[in-house]
């Protein structure tokens, strides 16, 4: 009861900030880096430096990149160097040894292309891996937002369990008084005190999920052990608007995964004019330098120069088994592209009906907490009056929770219909 007191003495407009003092308290003692108040801005920093998706995804874009440097290492000359040293013995000529060394050089001179498209191809996938990064990252991003403002959500949710549960204090304080002047009976005590007990665990159940809603943020920013707090409270309504057409431009020429497919489609067009090139010849030259001696490695010296042309005559159809492989692949991939540019369209036209319903609903809801809100305030002053009822404050009071809760509700929706325009339409993060 004396917290109750206290808080009735706190704005409504600082409860949210009350809350954030009480729960603060149950911060363990996790990372350093997300302790202490952080705004949405740093959450999503947080996240690109150190979520595991996006160093997964890194990891993969550098390993792509060395296939690419093995590629282009096939256009370059090769250079060897070896050393031996040999010691016999023989009954005719005794025991004698020998020292043989050389240094050669070898270089593909020609081989009909095939060098440059393998290297075009490990090109097309290494684009393709790094726009998987921007998309991994748009993912990322998205994730921090739709956990950030859910725990804004909480927030709010924890003050409207607290302003009702203040309701029903105020009620239990005057059916308290008027039994005690004779003016009520015994029920009306007995009946606020139970309405007083269901909002303490409506409380109870709100700061329960305000906890989950603190680990599902530290999760999407990677570091799931950490204790993260907002600065502020950005569930606001701003409302978010975009003609369809321009939105699906917009997404057919930001999407990641869209280039990223277009780049792989480009890769199995090199790869199929790879395995085309499987019969074909290969010119190559060699060139080298050598010293032995039995007793100074440096008695005899040479040197020596030779090109050779290499012609496959037969496979055994595995060229054509290739081939076969190949255009089959970029078919698939001409498919896949095709069938992401009509989901993409589809998500996009889902969004914009989403957002335009959220923003309605804001609109309505805030309608409704406000009437709600009359309701309540004449509902106290005729129970402060004596000529109440029981069944119609608590009814005032529940109806104007449950208006506030359906109006922070429909900013989260807000928030989350916007969250999901910007990600189908690959700027999220811009």
């Amino acid at each position: 009861m004396r917290l109750i007191k206290s808080l009735r003495k706190c704005s409504l407009f600082i409860i949210p900030h009350a809350i954030f003092l009480l729960l603060a308290a149950e911060a363990s003692s996790g990372d350093e880096a997300i302790q202490g108040p952080l705004s949405l801005e740093r959450c999503i920093e947080i996240a690109l430096e150190r979520h595991p998706s996006i160093r997964e995804a890194a990891s993969n874009a550098d390993a792509r990149s060395a296939v690419l440097g093995q590629s282009a290492a096939a256009a370059r000359p090769k250079v060897s160097a070896s050393a031996s040293y040999s010691r016999s013995y023989g009954e005719a000529r005794g025991e004698n040894g020998s020292i043989n060394s050389d240094i050669s050089l070898k270089q593909t001179i020609f081989d009909w292309g095939r060098t440059s498209i393998a290297i075009e191809e490990s090109r097309r996938q290494l684009e393709a891996t790094r726009l998987d990064c921007v998309e991994t990252e748009d993912d990322v991003v998205r994730g921090v937002m739709d956990a950030y403002y859910s725990l804004s959500r909480s927030e709010r949710s924890v003050a409207i369990s607290l302003e009702r549960l203040e309701n029903y204090a105020k009620r239990l304080e005057w059916a308290e008084d008027f039994y005690s002047l004779g003016a009520k009976a015994r029920i009306e005590v007995t009946r606020a005190q139970t309405d007083l007990a269901t909002a303490r665990l409506d409380l109870v159940s709100s700061q329960g999920a305000r906890r989950k809603a603190v680990s599902s943020l530290a999760y999407a920013m990677g570091a799931a052990e950490g204790t993260p707090e907002i600065l502020t409270d950005d569930l606001g309504f701003s409302p978010y608007g975009i003609e369809l057409e321009e939105a699906i431009e917009t997404a057919m020429r930001n999407r990641g995964e869209l280039r990223a497919q277009d780049a792989r489609v480009e890769a199995a067009k090199a790869s199929l004019a790879l395995a085309k090139k499987g019969m074909s010849p290969t010119l190559t030259g060699s060139a080298g330098y050598s010293y032995s001696g039995e007793n100074d490695p440096f008695d005899e010296r040479g040197w020596s120069v030779s090109l050779g042309l290499s012609i496959p005559v037969a496979d055994g159809g595995e060229t054509r088994e290739r081939v076969k492989g190949a255009e089959a692949s970029l078919a698939g991939a001409e498919a896949r592209a095709e069938s992401l540019v009509q989901d993409v369209i589809l998500k996009v036209k889902t969004a914009h009906a989403s957002l335009a319903e959220a923003r309605e609903s804001v609109e309505a809801s805030s309608e409704v907490e406000r009437q709600a809100r009359e309701t309540l305030n004449l509902a106290l002053g005729r129970y402060q009056a004596g000529v109440g009822e029981s069944l119609e404050i608590s009814d005032a009071v529940d109806g104007y929770a449950r208006a506030r809760l359906s109006s922070v509700s429909a900013l989260y929706d807000h928030k989350a219909a916007e969250i999901e325009m910007k990600r189908v339409m690959g700027v999220i993060a811009k």
